[in-house]
Order: structure tokens, then C-alpha cells, then sequence
């Protein structure tokens, strides 16, 4: 048993699954109270208490939760029946705050195993007329819909009838054999009454337990499917707009901020891109005013590099400074994002502007060309840091690249979380970063519709575009130690709304008995989504009832801006042990 989970089924909390980790939440407040657990809005959630109820984990037993009133105005309902003082919790239970008020669905995850139903005895272990032994522990929350028998009508044993006396007829004696006959005629008797009383008694106490199992399979069947369609109800709501999208997950998108840099893993020195003077023979290389060339080296027939070094005199880090955009995917802090915001040293390189055009360099010296003159090379556009071949060109090279910093910032707030990058998908430009805080936090719910998508189908981007102007707040420092005020950036998300304008496929099947068509650029949703761009990678993709189907990760410019996502499946295979393929 790891957690609580809370799927909230109505008021405004509808639609929202809250998750507690059980080694840090034994028990939970439920009210409008700012001091609760589980806070409600004080004005839409009017029916809930300030402190209205409790869930708390028995601490004889962990896999048993108790619910307790506290003393609320207007009550609370289990399956809706109003609780006095305390009562059982068990999974799938639906609890009500006031008649009227906001449910939730109680839940655990991983659910305990069910008990198992008592078993039957054998007829020889209970005695005639006796009844069956009432159950062990607290009474179910839920009453069935099969009630006990009245204490005015007692259970009625099943036995056995014994045959009434033969009166004399008055008419003679009765002889010896006679007499010794009817005895043994009565004991026959009583035996055959004897077996089928047992028999009877055997079938009567197997039917009421058939049907006491099938009452209670019944129930939970019947809240089960209650609860189910609840939910479902809740999330087929209608359509959301744009500003309930927001108003809904503001506090799941975060902001990512991230320092890099590329190491040289068998010493762990930082990794620099050579540069070298502008001078060849008295004369600069490029005449342009700069006073150094970026160089470059073939380390195959057709693929150039940058010319790496860990001597930090000799050119420019091999790293950088940027943000993102992610949104949180569990109560308990995991986040997901791009791969380029979170571990660029794995993707496509961004080199600074003096970078290109640069020199090669062959043999160690610079390569000229037949005019005597040094060769001049452009920057090469999708080098990989991480997959550099320059170490013995073996996979991934000997190089590796580190976070100097990874800071995680909710909306409107300017705390940063210190985040860990825990996994990097190997097919998108997909990663899942970390946050550890006691507190709960606000996810977003996933819905992987890749074979159902369709152009046309509404898209709404949250994220913290570096187009969107910044704005900062001061923090002034309480510490007597280092009294310097600090200015930092507050994130406030910014909206994108649009519709898919295209799906595209890495691979599709055409009519029968023809070849597959190919997309060279991969799987992506294309958005006809223009108004956001850089900063807001890694930034979720919602549909038109706000659940995160792609991860916002590029945009393109010629004629016209387009953007793209990736399908959320993608996100989802990090969150599994295994990869779908």
C-alpha cells in the first residue's frame, strides 16, 4: 500500500485526482479551512465545514481507514449515509460533504487484497437448530439492500419432527415381538429423520451464505458502477474553455529553468569547443573583426564536428543557460517536459553566432584549400554533444552532460524547487524530472489518443513563452547572516488556443498490397497554434475537455509559423517500467 487517492466527483474540485503518499500522509483533513489537507474552495464548496472531516489509516492496521465527522453543520454521507461519529473506509467508497455537497471516490494504490468470505464448516461441527456465527470486526459502511431478521421473529432452527405416540386401540395386548419390532421400526425411523434434518440444515445454511455473497458482490458491484459513471459523467461534462483550462491547471505547469555543460567523462573535465586566433600568415581568416575562429574536424567521410578540448583557455564551453515549460504528472512531484529542456547534451546542438563559418582542422593543422588559403566550413546543424565520436568514435563517445542547475518554479511564485532529471525517452523528445515536497501537488490527467485524433480537434497550450514579457518580484531576506534582497522572475503562464491542423505518422499502412508511407520528421501532432514559441517547450497540450494529450516541443517558420506536439504516449512510456513498441 503506497498512497490515498482522492478522484473528486463533483463541486469544484470535479474531474481532479489527488494522490497521498502514505509514508508521509497517515491521516487527512477534508475542508475550506486553509489549515486542511484537502482544501475546498470556501466560496463554490459553501456546504463543506471549515474543518469538516477526517480520513485517518488505523495505526493497528495499516491496510484499514477509518472516516470521522467533526462535528460538522451539515454532515457527512457515505455512500449516502450520513456518518455518526466513525465508521470503516474501504476502497471504492463514495463520501458526501453535506446533502447536496461536493463527492469524492476513496481509493487506495496499490488496493490491499480482499478478504477472503468465511468458509462453510462440515455438518458435524455445528449442532442442530444452531445459528451461524456473525462476522469479526466493525460493520460494513454500506447497508445492502438485505436487512436481518426482526428481534421479534427469532431464527427458527430447521430439525427434525418426531413421529406423534401411537395411541393404544383398546382392542387386545400387544405381544413381545410386536412390541420389539415397533422399537426398531421407530429407530429406523429416527435415523432416516436424523440424516434429513442435517441435509435440510446443510442446504439452508449454503443458501443464506450464497445469498449474503451475492447481496454484498451486488453492492459493490452497484457502487462500482455508480462511481464509475460518475466520474465519467464528470469528465464528459461538455466542452472546457480556454479560462476554466486555466483556471484548472495553472498550478500543474511550471516553469524549468536550466544551466548545462558538457563533460569529458573519463576525467570529468569540462568540455570546450576550440577556437583559435584570426591570423593566417599576418592576414585575419575572416575579415570581420572578430578575434578568433571557431574550428571543426571530419571524423568520418561526411560528418563534421566541432573540434573538442577540456583546456578551458583555448575556446567556448560546450553548454548553456535557458528555460522550459513542464506540467506535473503525479501528486508526488514527477514532471514531464522535453528532452531538449532537460537534457540537451542530447539533442541537437545550438552553436553561439561566432561559431560559424570556422576553419577545419586535419592532422592537427589547419586544412587549406587549393588557393593556399584555410578551408572555411559552416556550423554543422544536428550535432548530438552526448553522441560525439571523437573518443575512439564508440557510442556515446566518452561524453556526457550534467545539470550545474535544474529549478522548478509554480505559477505566480517565485521559489525555486531543485528538480533531478530521472528518465529520457530514447524515441521523442520526451523527459521526466523530480521534485521532492511533502505537500501535494495539482496533475494533469493524460489521455492518450493517438488512433482517435483527428485534424480539426481543439488544442490549448499553457506554458512560459520567452516572448512573453517577464515579470519580477523582490524577495527581501529575514536572514541576519545575508540580508541581500533578491530579484527573480514570477512565472505566469500564458494561453495558446488552436486546433490540430495535421497528424503526422512516422509510418502509416495505405491500401492493401501497397508499400507504407514514411514521415521523415516523426510522430507529431502539427497545431495551428502561432503565438507561442521558445520557452514554451515541454509545455502541456490539452484538448477541449482538459486532459493533456501532447507535449508542445517545435515550431518552424517560412511563409507561415507552425508548431508541434508530441503525442502524449510518449510521455506515458517514461512513467511505465517498460517501452511500447
Amino acid at each position: 500500500m503506497e498512497r490515498i487517492v482522492l478522484r473528486h466527483i463533483s463541486g469544484s474540485k470535479a474531474g481532479q485526482v489527488e494522490e497521498f503518499p502514505l509514508n508521509h500522509f497517515k491521516e487527512l483533513t477534508l475542508g475550506r479551512d486553509p489549515s486542511a489537507t484537502v482544501k475546498y474552495d470556501p466560496d463554490r464548496d459553501d456546504l463543506v465545514g471549515r474543518v469538516h472531516a477526517k480520513i485517518a489509516q488505523d495505526p493497528s492496521n495499516p491496510s484499514r481507514f477509518t472516516i470521522s465527522d467533526l462535528n460538522s453543520r451539515n454532515g457527512t454521507f457515505v455512500n449516502r449515509q450520513r456518518l455518526v461519529g466513525a465508521a470503516q473506509l474501504s476502497p471504492g467508497d463514495t463520501v458526501q460533504f453535506g446533502a447536496g455537497g461536493p463527492e469524492l471516490q476513496f481509493d487506495l494504490d496499490p488496493r490491499p487484497q480482499p478478504m477472503k468470505a468465511t468458509r462453510v464448516g462440515d455438518s458435524g461441527t455445528a449442532g442442530l437448530g444452531s445459528t451461524p456465527a456473525a462476522p469479526s470486526g466493525p460493520p460494513p459502511t454500506r447497508t445492502g439492500p438485505g436487512m436481518p431478521p426482526s428481534p421479534s421473529q427469532p431464527y427458527q432452527p430447521q430439525g427434525y419432527n418426531i413421529p406423534p405416540t401411537q395411541a393404544s386401540s383398546g382392542h387386545g395386548t400387544v405381544g413381545k415381538a410386536t412390541v420389539e419390532r415397533m422399537i426398531a421400526q421407530n429407530k429406523n425411523n429416527s435415523t432416516k429423520y436424523i440424516i434429513l434434518g442435517g441435509v435440510v440444515l446443510l442446504v439452508i445454511i449454503a443458501a443464506v451464505a450464497a445469498g449474503l455473497l451475492y447481496q454484498q458482490f451486488a453492492s459493490n458491484k452497484q457502487i462500482a458502477s455508480d462511481t464509475s459513471r460518475a466520474l465519467e459523467e464528470a469528465k464528459a461534462g461538455g466542452p472546457m474553455s480556454a479560462a476554466e483550462i486555466v483556471k484548472n491547471f495553472t498550478n500543474s505547469a511550471v516553469y524549468i529553468e536550466v544551466g548545462w555543460k558538457l563533460i569529458y567523462t573519463p576525467t570529468g573535465g569540462q568540455v570546450y569547443h576550440m577556437y583559435i586566433p584570426n591570423n593566417f600568415k599576418g592576414k585575419p581568416i575572416i575579415p570581420d573583426g572578430r578575434s578568433s575562429v571557431a574550428t571543426y574536424v571530419m571524423v568520418s567521410q561526411d560528418t563534421i564536428e566541432p573540434y573538442l578540448t577540456t583546456d578551458s583557455r583555448s575556446g567556448r564551453p560546450i553548454g548553456g543557460e535557458h528555460t522550459g515549460s513542464g506540467f506535473t504528472v503525479t501528486s508526488d512531484g514527477f514532471i514531464l517536459t522535453n528532452r531538449h529542456v532537460a537534457a540537451t547534451w542530447k539533442t541537437s546542438y545550438q552553436f553561439p553566432d561566432d561559431s560559424t563559418p570556422g576553419v577545419v582542422i586535419q592532422g592537427g593543422s589547419l586544412a587549406l584549400g587549393q588557393d593556399g588559403n584555410p578551408i572555411l566550413i559552416r556550423a554543422p546543424q544536428n550535432w548530438v554533444p552526448s553522441g560525439t565520436m571523437q573518443a575512439g568514435q564508440k557510442l556515446q563517445g566518452g561524453f556526457e552532460g550534467r545539470n550545474d542547475y535544474l529549478d522548478v518554479t509554480f505559477a505566480k511564485n517565485d521559489l525555486r524547487i531543485p528538480a533531478k532529471l530521472v528518465r529520457t525517452s530514447d524515441r521523442h523528445d520526451v523527459a521526466m524530472i523530480k521534485i521532492d515536497t511533502p505537500e501535494s501537488v495539482n496533475k494533469v490527467e493524460l489521455y492518450d489518443n493517438y488512433d482517435l485524433i483527428k485534424p480539426g480537434d481543439g488544442a490549448i497550450v499553457l506554458g512560459y513563452p520567452a516572448v512573453s514579457p517577464p515579470v519580477y518580484g523582490v524577495t527581501k531576506s529575514q536572514d541576519v547572516f545575508n540580508r541581500e534582497s533578491k530579484i527573480k522572475i514570477v512565472p505566469d503562464p500564458t494561453v495558446s488556443v488552436g486546433n490540430v491542423g495535421r497528424v503526422i505518422r512516422s509510418s502509416e499502412g495505405t491500401a492493401s498490397g501497397k508499400d507504407p508511407i514514411y514521415s521523415a520528421f516523426g510522430d507529431a501532432y502539427q497545431l495551428t497554434i502561432n503565438s507561442t514559441g521558445s520557452g514554451n517547450s515541454g509545455g502541456p497540450v490539452f484538448d477541449d475537455r482538459g486532459r493533456v494529450t501532447g507535449i508542445f516541443f517545435a515550431s518552424s517558420r517560412s511563409d507561415a509559423m507552425i508548431t508541434f506536439a508530441v503525442p502524449i504516449r510518449y510521455g506515458k512510456e517514461l512513467m511505465s517500467v517498460g517501452t511500447s513498441r
